[in-house]
């Protein structure tokens, strides 16, 4: 099941709250940011039923990346083998 990288805004700083103490919820450790156009905001992974979960419950939810697939593919831009391994005398 893919996990996506997502961004959550609601104007309620209760509700944001109650990301981790009711839908357990894991934000980013960055921790929340805050403007007077958005309200609150908040970055986390998450699985679309969740996502599901906190679109039903009211919150604004914006989908960024599938991490996973996104992560294999930076795989991909990594050396094979150990590059601080010298071959013969320096």
């Amino acid at each position: 099941m893919p996990r996506y990288r997502i961004s959550i805004t609601s104007k309620d700083r209760e509700a944001m709250l109650d990301l981790v103490r009711v839908h357990k919820f894991k934000v980013f450790d960055h921790g929340s940011q805050y403007s007077d156009a958005t309200g609150y905001s908040v970055d986390g992974i998450a699985e679309p039923s969740m996502i599901a979960r906190l679109q039903a419950a009211g919150y604004r939810v914006k989908q960024h990346e599938d991490v996973d697939k996104a992560g294999k593919e930076r795989q991909g831009e990594v050396a094979r083998g150990d590059r601080y391994r010298q071959k013969g005398p320096a």
